[in-house]
């Protein structure tokens, strides 16, 4: 049964860049919500822009609902688990 307390709120996702191994994974999986910095770590993608600098709301991306059941499986499947799920 839905949560009406999540109703109208779209999944937002983020990633501890201090729990990343750098596997990959997440960009071979969902280029368009995760992409590889410059200093090798996982960041999510927002609007196709990475965004690169962690922590906080600005380091979190809306999941557009077609991609609600990827962004899912990539934080299941994140060897590190540092992929988040709000939402």
């Amino acid at each position: 049964m839905p949560d009406p307390t999540k109703k109208g709120r779209p999944m937002r996702i983020w990633i501890d860049q201090s729990e990343c191994q750098n596997s990959g994974l997440c960009e071979e999986e969902a280029p368009q919500l995760f992409g590889i910095g410059n200093d090798f770590f996982a960041y999510v993608r927002r609007d196709g822009q990475l965004l690169d600098q962690p922590g906080g709301e600005d380091s979190q991306a809306e999941v557009p609902e077609h991609l609600a059941e990827l962004a899912e499986f990539c934080a299941k499947a994140c060897p590190a688990s540092c992929i988040h799920l709000i939402g």
